[in-house]
């Protein structure tokens, strides 16, 4: 039965090139089902409903290892309750890696896969709330090793040296031209000092537009990070009453393609129009060589406020199997809960009350899943 799906599958993203569907490469491949996690059952349950699949993992051509799917917490007693479950020793990191997760309803945790497999949810800081129904891995990525080059950091106010098992900050690029970065760097005062830059991308690595994506910060914190044609990291603090804590700042499962064809979003021309002001580029979708679909690009609410939700659609082609939640940067150190629907539509879900609800500008840099 599995040789039979695996042949399936396979047909399917050559039927998709061979159609000439927009973006997907010709050369696109559809690798193995994915493999699931090892779940600790006592704590969680890998059936979290809201149409989403079981935790899974899988590595792609380029050796970059893929999380996805979602867990309920069913029992938040004992020692190990924020132990998601562990990673075979195939899909470990070599450092500890740190990444920013939706929860649910409009909440976020942030998440350690450490060096010995296991996930671990981190409590978000108070006054932002904790509701662990629904914890989605899509979209988190990291390679496990590999040869990279080093960010140039603004040493004056950062230290590559974040501690906790990370790794020192770094990039590569793989073949389909998609630019990750990785690590984690700490502040040398408590706060990042204005213009709060991190560091600077040579200009191989640079977009052609600037983009803006959410990091996990410490303790359950979160930020907001810049990057600009010229290649400058900056950070964005959170907005008040949101907290600060740079005492970590995880560039891992940050990835961007500079340049390349993509393929629009048909959006909610009713109350959403894209971002260019703001220096984005257009809200698009591609596939790369792997077969992951990449969202990038912003966009802004013209109208509606928190009611209207829905960006956009997504044609076939780009939509995945199962439901995607995720989390997005939004206006001026905010952020959403997005949720990519298997019908296409991308639906924005606003943090509870106390945090802030801005979508001057909504950010879908760096989601990316497996159809």
């Amino acid at each position: 039965m599995k040789r039979t799906v695996l042949v399936s599958l396979t047909a399917a993203g050559f039927w998709l090139a061979a159609a000439g569907v927009p973006g997907v490469p010709a050369h696109a491949t559809t690798h193995a089902s994915a493999t699931p996690i090892k779940v600790n059952t006592r704590n969680w349950s890998g059936a979290a409903g809201f149409g989403t699949r079981r935790p899974a993992w899988y590595k792609d051509r380029f050796g970059v290892v893929h999380l996805q799917g979602a867990l309920t917490q069913i029992s938040s007693t004992g020692t190990a309750a924020n132990l998601l479950g562990t990673l075979p020793r195939a899909a470990r990191p070599g450092h500890n890696v740190f990444a920013i997760v939706h929860t649910h309803a409009g909440t976020y945790a942030d998440l350690e896969i450490a060096r010995t497999g296991q996930l671990v949810v981190i409590t978000p800081r108070p006054p932002a709330l904790q509701d662990y129904a629904n914890v989605s891995l899509e979209g988190i990525t990291y390679r496990p090793s590999g040869r990279v080059a080093s960010i140039n950091l603004n040493t004056g106010n950062w230290s590559p040296k974040a501690g906790f098992g990370s790794r020192a900050p770094a990039w590569f690029k793989d073949s389909s031209g998609v630019v990750h970065l990785q690590g984690a760097v700490a502040t040398l005062h408590r706060k990042c000092l204005v213009p709060c830059l991190i560091g600077t991308l040579p200009a191989s690595a640079a977009p052609n537009r600037a983009i803006a994506i959410i990091v996990p910060t410490f303790g359950g914190t979160f930020a907001g990070l810049t990057i600009a044609t010229n290649g400058q990291i900056s950070e964005i603090s959170p907005r008040t009453p949101a907290v600060e804590d740079d005492t970590l700042v995880s560039l891992e499962s940050i990835t961007f393609r500079p340049s390349g064809r993509t393929n629009a979003i048909k959006l909610n021309k009713a109350h959403w129009a894209t971002a260019t002001g703001f220096g984005r580029r257009t809200p698009g979708w591609f596939i790369d060589r792997s077969g992951v679909v990449h969202l990038q690009g912003a966009a802004m609410q013209t109208s509606g406020g928190t009611a209207v939700g829905l960006i956009g659609t997504l044609p076939p082609a780009a939509r995945p199997s199962h439901n995607v939640f995720t989390i997005v940067l939004t206006n001026g150190g905010t952020y959403a809960d997005l949720r990519v629907g298997r019908n296409g539509q991308l639906n924005l879900v606003a943090p509870p009350a106390p945090l802030v609800t801005d979508f001057a500008l909504v950010s879908l840099e760096g989601i990316t899943y497996r159809r």
